[in-house]
């Protein structure tokens, strides 16, 4: 795994990077949504909160994304260094 890690390194920065926009992306929308659900009628609130719930899922698993990653590159920076 850490050989295709070396030879792909730049593939991964970029999907990393690709990620977290995504992530950054579904956080300012659930922001939005949250807003609206203030003002929102009672009819459009069940679709609303149905948006939100998405929402969260989506930045949760980025976010278990982002963690795995910043555990690998330790992971990676202690094996280099023990060499």
């Amino acid at each position: 795994m850490i050989e295709n890690f070396e030879k792909y390194w730049f593939i991964v920065l970029v999907l990393a990077f690709k990620i977290n926009v995504l992530g950054f992306f579904f956080y300012t929308e659930s922001l939005e949504t949250a807003y609206l659900m203030e003002f929102a009628a009672k009819d459009k609130i069940a679709k609303l909160e149905s948006k939100q719930h998405l929402y969260e899922g989506v930045l949760n698993g980025v976010l278990i994304l982002d963690g795995a990653a910043v555990l690998l590159l330790i992971y990676y920076g202690i094996r280099k260094s023990m060499k």
